[in-house]
């Protein structure tokens, strides 16, 4: 779930930066064919981008970055309220999320639902080369693929003929389809308004196609604008909708009447590269800080690095040489590898990890008598076939913390294992485990 909300994060992201230039740098310049891509490419960008397996650690060649999962904190009373509350939070917003697709998806069906009834209630017929729908309604033209929905009282004036000449536009541009794609784009991200604000702006791209198309066969603009006039009493049928008609009659006019941007203005969209390198770099790029690790000496596996699913840190620490990249077990002779192409999953992903946790750590009753508190760093290696294995610990506590630590990892699922150019490999991982006493923090506290 947490890389369901990450990805989401990362979308809108995408979307609000690229809408953002859009709004700031094309929003008002007259080529709507290269506004249309823009806007077209900046949601499958959005979309598609934080999919992408792109992730790398920006670092000196000469120093290997280690990861560690987040510390894992035990206390007497604490640790399953404080990991249920984590995992309450997650299924709230999980709650919400899909409650919200769900709405949205069944708001697109029933929209799908509409032109269809609508279509088998009036039928089909043929005017002008064109699929046309006679309705008896007061909705405004509109089409939607390859049918244009009029109402039957436009037949008597001479408007038809212009009508279905805007409404073939859309036809041939396959503006339905574009609409499909934001409105599919929008459910996925009900909750960015920016989402929805790109879909107003692509049907108001539509409408100025269509009507530079329609003014350039001849028809004199200000009989055209009488007929859009005319015909704004129409109501909306839906969003998936070319409308001839809608509710931005002002800027279409406007539109109209506006003098044709200067041809190096198309250039202005370039003005996505540099945006979309540095967007690119921020979203794939781990960050690191040099945070000190555990004596080293006493454990030098721990200068092992290992990539983790779920929140933990990254830290900078030794030279970079290829036994900290794959090293062989002594006593096996397997290669162990530190830093993977795609880590090991924990089944069930992060949640199910600290579902797992919840369940089965205890604080040991010797520590709680004794006092003692502090962090055991345990190290073990995700086989190909996803087992634990070489479960050691790299530095311990006593009081049975250090066997605790131990047990757990140790009757650990079988993950996913992790993967290095596409093949199943062994990887290492390290896992601070803190025990920690409520007295303790309510001394600091005071403090």
């Amino acid at each position: 779930m947490n890389a369901l909300f990450l990805y989401l994060l990362e979308s809108a992201i995408c979307v609000s930066v690229l809408y953002a230039i859009y709004w700031f740098f094309l929003m008002r310049d007259t080529f709507f064919r290269v506004n249309r891509f823009y806007l077209i490419a900046m949601v499958v960008f959005s979309i598609l981008f934080p999919l992408l397996p792109l992730r790398w650690t920006p670092s000196d060649p000469t120093t290997v970055i280690t990861v560690l999962l987040e510390p894992v904190i035990v206390t007497p009373a604490r640790l399953e309220q404080t990991l249920q509350a984590h995992l309450q939070w997650i299924e709230i917003a999980a709650v919400v999320y899909f409650t919200g697709v769900l709405i949205f998806l069944l708001r697109f069906a029933l929209q799908l639902t509409q032109l269809f009834i609508i279509t088998r209630q009036f039928g089909i017929s043929k005017r002008n080369g064109q699929r046309v729908v006679f309705i008896d309604r007061g909705y405004a033209p509109f089409s939607f693929f390859n049918l244009v929905f009029i109402n039957e009282g436009v037949v008597s004036d001479g408007s038809l003929r212009t009508i279905l000449e805007h409404e073939t536009v859309h036809m041939q541009q396959y503006h339905s389809l574009d609409m499909i794609l934001i409105e599919l784009s929008a459910i996925l991200q009900w909750f960015n308004p920016i989402m929805w604000l790109a879909g107003r702006e692509m049907k108001s791209i539509h409408e100025y196609l269509a009507d530079e198309a329609v003014l350039q066969n001849g028809i004199s603009r200000s009989r055209y604008q009488q007929m859009i006039l005319d015909e704004t009493m129409g109501i909306r049928v839906n969003n998936l909708t070319n409308n001839f008609n809608v509710s931005l009659l002002k800027k279409r006019i406007a539109m109209m009447t506006k003098s044709k941007s200067k041809t190096w203005a198309k250039g202005k969209v370039l003005i996505a590269v540099p945006v979309l390198l540095v967007l690119g770099f921020l979203l794939t790029a781990h960050t690191y800080s040099n945070i000190p690790v555990p004596d080293d000496s006493a454990s030098p596996a721990l200068t092992q690095a290992g990539f983790v699913h779920g929140p933990g840190q990254i830290i900078q620490d030794k030279p970079k040489t290829e036994t900290q990249i794959k090293y062989v077990d002594p006593k096996t002779g397997k290669e162990v590898y530190t830093v993977v192409d795609k880590q090991p999953v924990f089944p069930g992903g992060f949640d199910s990890y600290s579902k797992f946790l919840i369940s089965n750590i205890k604080y040991p009753e010797e520590a709680l008598k004794k006092g003692v508190t502090g962090t055991v760093f345990i190290t073990f290696v995700i086989e190909k076939d996803g087992s634990v294995t070489n479960v050691k610990i790299l530095r311990g506590i006593g009081s049975g913390c250090d066997e605790e630590a131990f047990r757990v990892v140790k009757m650990m699922p079988n993950w996913v294992p992790g993967e290095l150019k596409g093949k199943p490999v062994a990887v290492q991982f390290n896992l601070p485990i803190k025990f920690n006493l409520d007295s303790e923090k309510k001394d600091e506290t005071k403090k």
